[in-house]
This record gives C-alpha cells, structure tokens and sequence, in this order.
C-alpha cells in the first residue's frame, strides 16, 4: 500500500486542488496494475515520508502485525480512523459480506493471534430505536425538512439522553466512541462536529409544537388508551454558570435547594397514563399560578375537555373562576380554609385494607364547588417530624443571637438585633409564625439587654393535624374516588424526579436561552420514548424500572474479531452478543426480536 497525491484543477476557475488517496497494487495477467482503496481527502497534512509511515501503519493493523515500538501518536491515530474505515468498506461490498448460509463457511485461524476490537453498545439503542419505529419518529423528522443526516443525529440526541443522560458533548463523544447506534442507523456519528449536534437541538427546539401534537396522537394510535385527566405542574432545574445572557435565567425557590443557581423553570401537562401532552419552559422565578391558563390552552386541540389535576399552588381564586367559565372540570388542592369544618357524614377510610387516610365530604353553600375533607395519620406524623426540625433550628438560631449579647465582642444594638430576629423570622418563615419573639431594650433604647421567645401552642398544634382539603366542581363522585383521582397527581411528580435523576436534566451547563431550552426539550423527548417502553412492559406484566431495563440489555454489544488465517490473510468477522435468557423477557414483552444486525465476515 502506498498513498498517493493527485492534482485535481477546477475548469472554471482554474484552482488548483490536492487529494490524497490510499492506492494498492496487484499483479494480473496484463502486468502489474493499481486500485484505490480509500480516498483520504485534501487535508492530510503529512510530508512524503510520514505519507510513507501511515500507509505502512494502515497495512499492519489491517494485517493484525502489533508493533515492538509505536509510530508518533498523529499517525498512530489517522491509521487506525483510516483502518477502520476500510474495513467497514471491505465489509459492505457484496462480494466480501457473508451472509448466513446454511452451508458451513469454514476457516483455519491462529487462536493466538485472536483479538476483539471496535465494541459498541446496541442493546438500549436497539430497542429504542425500536419505539422509533413504532411511532414512525424518523417519518415525522423527515416530513420537517430535517435531511437524513439531521435526523440520524436528532435520533442520536434523543436516544442518547435516554441511554446515557449527560450534557450534548458528553453524548457526542459517546455516540462517537462507545455507542452502535450509528451502525444501527447506518450513519457515522465520528464525522459529525459537536456544532452540528447542536444545531440538530435548536432544529427539533424549532419543531417543538409540530412534534408535540405528533406525539401525542401517536401514542394514542399506538395504544389505543383513552385519556381523561391531564394532570399540570412545575418544576426547575439549576444552571451551572451565571448564564447573563439568557432571560430566562432567574433565581428562585429551587427545588434542589441550589439557591446560589439562576434556575429555568419546566411546566408539564400530562395525562394519567404518564405521556406527556404539553410543555412550556419559563423563567426561573416565574410564579404557579400565572402560568395555568396558557398551559390548558394549548390543549385546545383535544376533541374533550380533560379533568384537571393540580397542586395548591395553582388554587387561587381567579384560575378556579377561568376554570369553571372555560367548563372544565377540577381537583385540586386547596389553599384556603373550607367553608365549614362540618361534615356531611362520618369519615371513610380510602382504602379497604388501610385507614390511614379517611375522607368525608363537608357541609358548603356553594353549588359549584364541593370541598373533601382528608384527614391521614402518615401525614400528621411527617408533619410533626418537620415541625419539630423547623422548632429546633429557629430556636438553635435564636439561642445563638441571644448568647451574643453576653459575650465581649457580640453585637448588643438594639437595632442590628432586630434586624437579625428579622432575618431569622424570614429563614424560618414556615414556623417563625407560631413563635412570640421579644427583644427587651436597655433603658436608653440603645443596646438590646435580652431575647425571649414563646410558642403559640394553639398555631402549632393546628399545623399537627395531618389535614388537608380538596375542592372539586365534579358532582356525583364519592368521596374515595375523589381522593384517588387526586393522586393521580403523584404521576407527574414522578415524572418530573425520573427526568432529574434518569435523564440528566439537572444541570445544565449551556448559557444561551436556545441551548437551555432544546436541552430541556430533548429530555422530554427521551422521556415520551422510555415512558412508551414503560407503558408497554407494564401491560405485558412486567414492571421493571427504565433503570433495570437499562442495565439488563447494557451488555449487549457489538464486536469485531480478528485473527491470522492459515493462508497469511487476516479474518474480521463482526458479530453481536448473543441474548442472555433475563434479556428475552424483555424482548419478548415489547414484540422484538433479539436479533441485533447481521453477521459481517471480511477477509483480507
């Protein structure tokens, strides 16, 4: 093997190119003669002699030969890209693949010169892709305008959130380095740049509302369930860095507690089945109850109008009003007091095996709106642990300023004391309320002589309780079915921890509002093809976690063997691991074969 450099002249500009090409000679019965074997490009940047050392490098690793001392490391890695790349031609020619015969197709090998090389994973991307095609993704991409290329990429983003969560170039070099699935695709993610797969990102952020409807109808066709309920809320996600540049980028109650994060906040509408409808993503500090009237419009395509389920946040008075003009029906959880503490009859236990909660409707005036009663030993019980942690520390706290007062070099004003309880009162602001806290002036009003605090038993013991309310316009429900249609909205709550702890939607580490925004995107993407994979394995009886799933078809791979034949040449037969019997149960609950490509078998 040699390479070879070839002037090409442009006929309309009369420019001057240079292309190098990977040529090989053979003898025939005419004489000796050359084939080229791979080009190679414009930009190889190499004098004579190390063109020399790479075509000699390409020919040993193609001939399995190992080397006592390696070459420099540039032309160590261009020989084995260039290698590779050879041998995946090699095998795609039909006179080389081999394609499983019943015939025996025998050869002789050295087992010690048995290597593997090239493993890539295929197990998650297979079944994966898999959904894909189920829900005709690659179809719906293309009808967007995206090319072939883009929409192997955007199928790499989405499956590579769900399989590997991480950040975009994190899943760039996995795809590029440790995944198969641009075998399955049959596209080569290691010529893609890292600004094409983001480019790919702010495409399918482009299509976001196209998409969104697609899916939806998709997995209704696809499993022909009946949606009744959309279930809506918010969550956020910290940002690592300061991200100026994004208006989206707010501090905020964190749900995390990173306090110190500008946050980006992601609005959800789902149904009970778990498939995400609708999403919006708002600034970091925006408030629950602005954003529940946009989210429901953008249901507006559905042929019924769902119940909504919402938390207490969303409860005010002005969206339950939109709510009942707009004829929806609702639960939600109420943030204001009942009418009345009397009930309409004894409470029930929710459950026939548990009475931990027991529920019973109460007295009310109001025609449109009934409120539940919910009373559970659970709740009262988490109640009173927090309350006595929130008692502990305000008082730790309390303790500490008024010791200050007392030692030599404490701060004694007055007024800087009051500032301090003033602060406290607002860090402890979910129990400062059930506390008289006095400061006793000295008699100038200047320094501050003692701290003294009491509690207010009537408040705390109000907060022990373990009740809560429920408001509903639904008639003619009972009480329990009320109560477990309200808990439907542990659905979405789940959702959203499975995307922070399953999907890497927490951080994010881009800084422009579009890059934070796809990122946010491609997670619920990955999360309507899991939640397909879930829905599936569910009917089927098999309740397995995406996280067991992932680790059980983890090892499966694809590998690349090679060895010396006993004629001199060098076999390479690529090949998958075969299915183990835990994974068939998988394969067989979502009706796909474990079969994953086909056996490639190249002999130079």
């Amino acid at each position: 093997m040699f390479i070879r450099k070839t002037k090409i002249t442009n006929a309309a500009t009369k420019k001057i190119y240079w292309n190098y090409q990977l040529v090989e000679s053979y003898r025939t019965e005419r004489g000796p003669r050359q084939r080229i074997l791979l080009n190679l490009g414009p930009d190889l940047d190499l004098d004579s002699q190390g063109c020399k050392e790479l075509a000699n490098r390409i020919e040993e690793i193609l001939k399995g030969i190992q080397r006592l001392l390696c070459p420099e490391e540039t032309i160590e890695n261009l020989a084995q890209k260039y290698a590779k790349q050879l041998q995946e031609q090699l095998s795609a020619q039909p006179s080389i693949v081999q394609e499983p015969a019943p015939k025996a197709d025998l050869h002789t090998i050295d087992v010690n010169t048995v290597e593997q090389q090239d493993p890539r994973t295929v197990g998650n991307e297979h079944l994966l892709l898999h959904i894909v095609t189920q829900l005709r993704l690659t179809q719906c991409l293309k009808s967007l305008g995206l090319s072939a290329k883009d929409t192997a990429l955007a199928l790499g983003l989405i499956i590579g959130r769900a399989v590997f969560p991480a950040s975009e170039r994190a899943t760039h070099q996995w795809l590029c380095t440790t995944s198969g699935l641009g075998e399955l695709l049959e596209s080569n993610f290691s010529d893609t740049s890292l600004d094409q797969f983001y480019r790919v990102g702010d495409l399918l952020l482009k299509h976001k509302d196209v998409l969104e409807k697609y899916l939806s109808k998709a997995h209704r066709d696809m499993h022909g369930h009946h949606s009744t309920m959309a279930l809506y809320d918010l969550s956020n996600t910290y940002m690592a860095g300061q991200a100026r540049g994004n208006p989206k980028a707010r501090h905020g109650v964190s749900k995390e507690k990173r306090f110190d994060c500008p946050l980006v906040t992601l609005g959800l509408v789902i149904d009970e089945h778990g498939f995400a409808k609708r999403s919006t993503i708002l600034p970091g500090n925006v408030a629950e109850v602005s954003t529940l009237k946009e989210a429901l419009l953008q249901l507006d395509d559905t042929l019924l109008k769902p119940i909504i389920v919402l938390d207490a946040g969303f409860a005010a008075e002005d969206n339950l009003k939109w709510l009942r003009d707009n004829h929806y029906q609702y639960v939600v959880s109420a943030r204001q007091q009942a009418p009345s503490m009397t009930l309409k009859a004894p409470l029930v236990s929710v459950n026939a095996s548990s009475s931990d909660v027991k529920v019973a409707f109460v007295h009310s005036d109001d025609h449109e709106e009934q409120w539940l009663y919910c009373e559970s030993s659970a709740k009262a019980a988490v109640t009173q642990h927090m309350c006595t942690l929130f008692q502990q520390r305000l008082e730790k706290d309390l303790v500490h300023v008024a010791t200050s007062l007392t030692q030599a070099k404490g701060r004694k004003k007055y007024t800087k004391i009051l500032e301090r309880i003033g602060r406290l009162k607002e860090k402890h602001k979910r129990i400062s309320g059930c506390y008289d806290i006095s400061v006793q002036p000295s008699e100038d009003g200047l320094m501050a002589v003692s701290i003294t605090w009491e509690k207010k038993a009537d408040k705390i013991e109000s907060r022990l309780n373990g009740h809560y309310f429920l408001r509903t316009n639904l008639k003619d429900i009972s009480p329990q079915a009320l109560w477990h249609l309200y808990g439907n909205l542990r659905t979405i709550e789940d959702a959203f921890r499975f995307m922070k702890s399953s999907l890497g939607l927490r951080p994010v580490y881009h800084q422009k509002e579009k890059r934070v925004d796809a990122h946010l995107w491609v997670t619920i993407l990955a999360y309507h093809l899991i939640q397909n994979c879930a829905y599936t394995l569910k009917k089927q009886g098999v309740s397995d976690s995406w996280e067991s799933v992932r680790n059980l078809l983890s090892s499966r791979i694809r590998v690349t063997m090679q060895a010396k034949t006993s004629e001199g040449g060098m076999l390479y037969h690529r090949s998958t691991t075969r299915s183990e019997p835990h994974q068939h149960r998988i394969y067989q609950a979502m009706g796909l074969s474990p079969q994953i490509l086909k056996v490639k078998k190249t002999l130079v």
